[in-house]
């Protein structure tokens, strides 16, 4: 393409093209985008409110085949404009397609493009549809039609101008099998998918690898988009795709509360169906990634009785996190009944329990089934009870068995299970003792980084105290006293200096207490020396700010904006710490977020 016949069509000046000789259709840069194609691509999104398409009407009125000639990825001007987000230009593009005479838009060429690029093959070309829908139809070398192009970057305002113009096509899948419907639900795009299922008759909702949109949606941090799609499409909550999940599976797989609350609401029957591989039902699934799916317990309480392909059960999976069995045997009976329920290897959740935390039993059989009779001697398929697993820290076998299960396989893109190799607190005997002394060594670290700024502070407000802002009296019979001892500002200074000294010095004895009597003190005891301390740095901290602000505030009463700005900068000190306070409060909102999101 000519440079100057380029910059022309990127600042949109017609004169050029009014001279030149050539067809207009005949201009087009190595990707073949023509006139049409590279001005819309030049145009910025932020601008187009005061954008004109007078350019796009004088070349249209010189060459209306350019409405749909397509570059080298078989997009139409439209398609362009839609992946730009230009809202005015693709109504000016539809609107010109219908205006546009059939004599001079069905010319053979442009029948031709049309046949090449339309998904839609003879029988919708000979319906009698608009010219206008017809482009609407039209699809790239991706197989995407403008709707999808415009969903994918999530042009809302594009999105209603699409569907409203052709609102009875169904839109089906691209060439990666993704339908409009589907791509908005994976966006997270809820005004998208609204403006979708209101608008159009009956959108095509597939996605790749037999999804739906509702699968997508299930596991989507906006679960709104899950209520929206079901109160459409609810016949898409029983579809499973390759792997045999339904969107119940998803929503309890990525712990979607509310999402797995609106599926069963609208049909419970999806609790009892199993995955296409192990036959796991969403509570296997929930269960095994190491969360407890309250909502669906409560309202399919029986569904617990169901065992996978490999005969396990909700215990076999729970007992490889003990925060979670804690939890199902103190609060779930019928659960706590499976406990001796064997797999297809002949292993009880107590033979897993043996193999990665022996110490567990007892406590377990002590604190948690007093009602139910636990047999240790019971033994699997290999001749082995679970008091010999016990002993012998497990089977290498079922070891290995579990660990595959942690490997991303198919959906589970996190595992099968989320193994919990360490447990908190809870523990019997000599996992006690471990976990008390490696708190001790934390509690150790904590005090030596305590201590270090108790001294700091102590340092500090002690050499402060004899060195008084504003100096002493040289001679007279005040020799040695405060020249500014009479100003309110150096009084509060004295005060707040004096509080810092003695709540940094208290911290400090506490910290000295601590490593006097390591080792008589309790751990309980230790604890209140270590948070006393750290109560008293703290306070210390702002009893030094305000020593600070009304030490200078004393000097600079000469100057009174730099002694308001000092002020102003050391009180400051608070709104921080004020805002780090807020920041760690709402620090578990934000994990659970991101845990969302990703």
């Amino acid at each position: 393409m000519d440079p100057q016949l380029y910059d022309a069509a990127v600042e949109g000046n017609i004169e050029p093209f009014k001279d030149t000789v050539r067809d207009l259709d005949s201009i087009v840069t190595p990707n073949k985008n023509t006139i049409l194609h590279i001005n819309i691509m030049s145009r910025n999104r932020s601008s187009m409110e005061t954008a004109s398409t007078k350019f796009m009407e004088d070349i249209l009125d010189r060459c209306p085949s350019l409405l749909l000639q397509v570059n080298v990825n078989a997009e139409t001007p439209l398609h362009v404009a839609a992946k730009c987000g230009h809202s005015d230009m693709v109504e000016f593009l539809i609107k010109s397609t219908a205006k546009t005479q059939d004599e001079d838009l069905e010319s053979d060429t442009v029948e031709c493009l049309i046949k090449s690029t339309a998904k839609t093959q003879d029988e919708e070309l000979e319906s009698g549809i608009g010219a206008s829908r017809r482009i609407l139809r039209m699809t790239n070398n991706e197989g995407n039609t403008a709707l999808h192009e415009a969903v994918k970057y999530e042009h809302l305002d594009v999105v209603k101008i699409l569907t409203k113009e052709d609102p009875d096509f169904t839109y089906t899948s691209n060439n990666r099998g993704e339908t409009p419907l589907y791509i908005a639900a994976a966006k997270h795009s809820l005004e998208v998918v609204v403006e979708i299922l209101q608008t159009c008759t009956s959108p095509a909702h597939e996605g790749p690898d037999q999804m739906t949109a509702l699968h997508v949606a299930a596991m989507s941090y906006n679960e709104d988009i899950t209520r929206e799609i079901l109160e459409k499409k609810k016949s898409l909550i029983k579809e499973t795709n390759q792997h045999g999940w339904t969107p119940l599976h998803y929503a309890a797989y990525h712990r979607k509360r509310r999402s797995m609350e609106m599926l069963l609401e609208c049909d419970v029957s999806t609790a009892y169906i199993g995955d296409k591989h192990r036959k796991m039902t969403p509570l296997h699934i929930a269960i095994g990634q190491g969360y407890i799916p309250h909502v669906l317990l409560s309202r399919c309480p029986d569904c617990c009785e169901l065992v996978d392909k490999r005969r396990w059960n909700v215990l076999h999976f729970a007992m490889l996190s003990f925060k979670n069995l804690e939890i199902l045997l103190k609060e779930y009976p019928l659960i706590r009944n499976l406990i001796n329920d064997k797999d297809v290897d002949g292993n009880t959740p107590l033979h897993l329990l043996a193999t990665f935390r022996p110490h567990l039993i007892e406590e377990i059989k002590k604190d948690y089934v007093k009602d139910i009779s636990l047999d240790l001697r019971v033994v699997n398929n290999q001749n082995m009870s679970v008091y010999e697993m016990k002993i012998k820290s497990g089977s290498h076998q079922l070891k290995e068995e579990i660990l595959k299960l942690e490997e991303p396989a198919g959906p589970y893109l996190d595992g099968i299970v989320r193994v919990q190799h360490k447990e908190p607190s809870h523990g019997g005997g000599g996992d006690r003792d471990k976990w008390k002394e490696e708190e001790i060594k934390e509690f150790e670290k904590m005090k030596e980084s305590h201590l270090i700024v108790a001294a700091l502070i102590a340092t500090v407000t002690f050499t402060a105290a004899f060195t008084l802002p504003g100096g002493v009296i040289q001679d007279g019979d005040k020799e040695g006293t405060a020249i500014l001892s009479k100003k309110a500002a150096f009084q509060a200074f004295v005060i707040t200096d004096a509080i810092a000294l003695v709540l940094s010095l208290s911290a400090v004895f506490a910290h000295f207490l601590m490593s006097l009597w390591q080792k008589v003190t309790s751990i309980e005891q230790s604890v209140f020396l270590l948070l006393y301390g750290a109560l008293s740095t703290t306070i210390a901290m702002g009893a030094m700010v305000i020593a600070f602000v009304t030490g200078t505030y004393a000097v600079l009463t000469t100057s009174l904006w730099l002694a308001i700005l000092t002020t102003f900068i050391g009180f400051s000190f608070f709104i921080l710490t004020c805002l780090i306070v807020i920041g760690m409060m709402r620090a578990n909102q934000l994990l659970d977020w991101l845990d969302e999101l990703c």
